[in-house]
């Protein structure tokens, strides 16, 4: 077993050297935006982050910049969500963790709530991924929770939440 700390060792450093190692097993992260990787002989086979599975759950995770990893070797994944590769999952890591920079500097804390505003009214013109996005604002308890409640692509979520979140429609509580 290998443990250790995102904040010294990135989570794109540690897919690297695991990766490339080609050693099979199971890497877990303990923070609010973790989850579970499988991986085997350079591939990741399988994700997990609380609800999420494959590669929306790949995607969650590429958000990590902080928490506690452990990798325990041979353990099998409890299905195959996906087939990828060391070089091509090491570039949508890559993208993936560039791409959610931005929305980490407007959503920081995941273990914080979404609620609308009072400048916010049901006369709100919004397209229907937005309603759908926003529809789950009032049932969810926290950021993570909306993210895994939705069946689209978690940064989309975020990417759709953005504008009402600038505009005051929403807020962080």
């Amino acid at each position: 077993m290998v443990r250790g700390d995102l904040a010294v060792f990135p989570f794109l450093s540690v897919m690297q050297m695991f990766l490339t190692s080609g050693r099979a097993g199971r890497l877990s992260v303990d923070h609010v935006r973790g989850g579970q990787l499988w991986l085997e002989r350079g591939e990741i086979t399988h994700a997990e982050a609380g609800r999420l599975r494959g590669d929306h759950a790949l995607q969650f995770m590429a958000s990590l910049d902080a928490g506690v990893f452990t990798f325990e070797v041979d353990q099998p994944p409890p299905t195959r969500s996906m087939s990828l590769r060391r070089d091509p999952a090491l570039r949508r890591l890559l993208e993936d963790n560039a791409a959610w920079e931005p929305l980490l500097r407007t959503f920081p804390d995941w273990n914080r709530r979404l609620r609308f505003t009072a400048k916010w009214t049901e006369a709100q013109p919004v397209t229907r991924t937005q309603y759908r996005v926003l529809n789950l604002i009032a049932d969810s308890g926290n950021i993570r929770t909306l993210l895994e409640r939705t069946a689209a692509p978690p940064r989309l979520v975020l990417e759709t939440l953005k504008p009402f979140l600038l505009a005051e429609l929403i807020e962080i509580s």
